[in-house]
């Protein structure tokens, strides 16, 4: 009777504890999707089996406001005088010699795109005594306030490319100009123009709009650029490999903009690594969650953990590509608690069964660049970087304590279907995939073999 009693009380221990797990790591949503997802500028997602849904996030309980890159700020006045250190006669003209301009950083002077680096130069003889980790990341000219988000939280220096054909550039100048006049940490920014050879950047009538250091009235745009009306393509890896070449640090995290770093994230991995410089093959990995709209980003594990026990926070793409985001070690990582510090939980490779993940890491200006031709609408922009990773048998060392987070809101599927979305993303998504397999064959021949990098 003693050892059916005890059977009785351990059978159902067991399930609690796997209930909680299961919570935590998916948050209140436990329906896997059934499709591979590509995602839209617009907010939707297109799908590999031809069907189309949107991205939908949660609406906020009543009063709650959706966030907002700069909502921090809201109400509070640009001052006259600037934290950045402008060039090119920015912000108020923009002119340059062509000898300014470079070519890209992997197809060099074939490249249909040019960039015009250092429009905005972090002040250099101050970054010295930061972090020296950059944080190297993109955006659209619709996107550039989020600079602000990163500025504020990231302690080291921050590397900016924005793609910024013809008047966009106006919009993005715009917004860095109230940036700069209004979050003070702006001194640690530098930015790059990448723009086509054939659209070179303007100033638009934009200026300096009256508005608050929210600046909602210049985050409103995205339907007026250039990009938009003439269905330019983002070339997303351009851009990342600017932003990364021309960082002043050997380390650099490659990141995108809306996702926020962790507090102390830079100083705290700098400790751990002891202020030595990088080992060849080795990078770290920074897992990445999302939480709802409404909720404010957390800055702790604690914090993050929290939302993820309530509910409101999930690891990145979970209800809509749940194998991108999924790192090895989500388990462990989720069920430690805070360190309050950051140090290696696991070293692991790109390899099967993990060969679509596609991991956001601290490495260094030498890592395999990304490839150039794909664009952001094609999708899989990473996956061959990773796929060269692997062959030349990079170790990742994924990170506790340490994590970014998406704003805004969690990502889920829908079912509306948009048929002019579909005609308008699926030759990209093609043309991604031809370049995928072109540049794949070419690493095989390239590199010995290693048939647990799969492609």
């Amino acid at each position: 009777m003693r050892s059916l009693a005890r059977k009785l009380l351990v059978w159902p221990m067991l399930l609690l504890s796997l209930l909680v797990t299961v919570r935590l790591l998916f948050g209140r949503d436990f329906r896997l999707p059934t499709t591979t997802v590509l995602f839209r500028d617009d907010g939707g997602i297109s799908t590999l089996d031809g069907s189309h849904t949107n991205l939908q996030q949660d609406a906020g309980p009543s009063g709650l406001p959706v966030f907002a890159p700069g909502m921090y700020m809201a109400g509070r006045q640009p001052r006259n005088e600037s934290a950045c250190r402008w060039y090119h006669g920015l912000p108020d003209i923009l002119s340059y010699p062509s000898s300014r301009l470079r070519w890209s950083p992997e197809i060099g002077e074939k490249s249909p795109y040019r960039v015009l680096p250092f429009v905005l130069l972090g002040a250099v003889e101050v970054t010295y005594s930061l972090p020296q980790v950059t944080l190297s990341t993109h955006a659209t000219a619709d996107q550039v306030y989020g600079i602000v988000e990163l500025a504020k939280r990231w302690e080291g220096p921050l590397s900016l490319a924005v793609f910024a054909p013809g008047l966009d550039a106006g919009l993005a100048v715009a917004q860095l100009d109230r940036a700069c006049r209004c979050e003070p940490a702006m001194y640690k920014v530098s930015v790059h123009l990448v723009f086509p050879a054939s659209r070179p950047p303007a100033l638009s009538a934009i200026g300096r709009t009256q508005g608050d250091c929210a600046a909602s009235d210049l985050q409103l745009r995205p339907a007026e650029t250039e990009r938009r009306k003439r269905q330019m393509t983002y070339p997303v890896n351009v851009a990342r490999n600017v932003a990364r070449t021309v960082a002043n640090t050997s380390r650099v995290l490659v990141s995108d903009i809306e996702l926020l770093p962790s507090a102390r994230l830079a100083s705290s991995f700098m400790e751990m690594v002891h202020q030595r410089p990088p080992k060849h093959g080795v990078v770290f990995v920074v897992p990445v969650f999302e939480i709802e709209s409404y909720e404010p980003p957390p800055d702790t594990k604690s914090e993050l953990l929290a939302a993820c026990r309530a509910g409101l926070a999930v690891y990145f793409h979970r209800f809509v590509c749940p194998h991108c985001q999924r790192f090895p070690g989500l388990t462990r990582w989720m069920v430690r608690s805070d360190p309050g510090r950051i140090r290696p939980l696991i070293v692991t490779k790109r390899e099967y069964p993990h060969h679509r993940w596609e991991p956001v890491f601290i490495g260094t200006r030498d890592d395999p660049l990304y490839t150039e031709e794909m664009s952001w609408e094609g999708k899989q922009d990473k996956m061959a970087q990773m796929f060269e990773m692997c062959l030349l048998n990079y170790r990742l060392v994924v990170l506790d304590g340490a994590f970014l987070v998406h704003t805004p809101g969690i990502k889920r599927k829908t079912n509306k279907i948009n048929t002019a979305t579909q005609n308008f993303f699926r030759p990209h998504e093609k043309k991604n995939a031809r370049i995928y397999q072109r540049v794949i064959k070419h690493l095989i021949k390239r590199y010995p073999v290693n048939r647990r990098c799969a492609q």
